[in-house]
């Protein structure tokens, strides 16, 4: 399966390809669950089971590998039938552009 890219507007995206409302539920848990690194941290796609986070720095994305298991935890708590079994975390490609 192809990643789907989901960027940070994930509503538009949900409503526009009429997709799940899991996705929209993934995005608000994600703000929720990573309190306040919400602005260095955002997801980048979903690819089957893994989501797949884009961080600003690689102190956040230290930060966000450490909590790996306890974020797929919470985030499965959020979700109606809970899916994420993995959290893969990456540097931005436009960082420091």
């Amino acid at each position: 399966m192809a990643l789907a890219s989901v960027g940070r507007d994930l509503p538009g995206f949900s409503q526009k390809l009429g997709l799940s409302s899991d996705l929209l539920i993934l995005e608000n848990a994600w703000e929720r669950e990573i309190g306040t690194l919400r602005e260095y941290a955002h997801i980048a796609a979903l690819d089957n089971t893994s989501l797949i986070i884009e961080v600003d720095s690689a102190a956040v994305m230290q930060e966000i590998s450490l909590r790996r298991k306890e974020l797929v935890r919470k985030l499965n708590k959020h979700l109606p039938a809970p899916f994420i079994q993995y959290l893969t975390v990456r540097i931005s490609q436009n960082h420091g552009r």
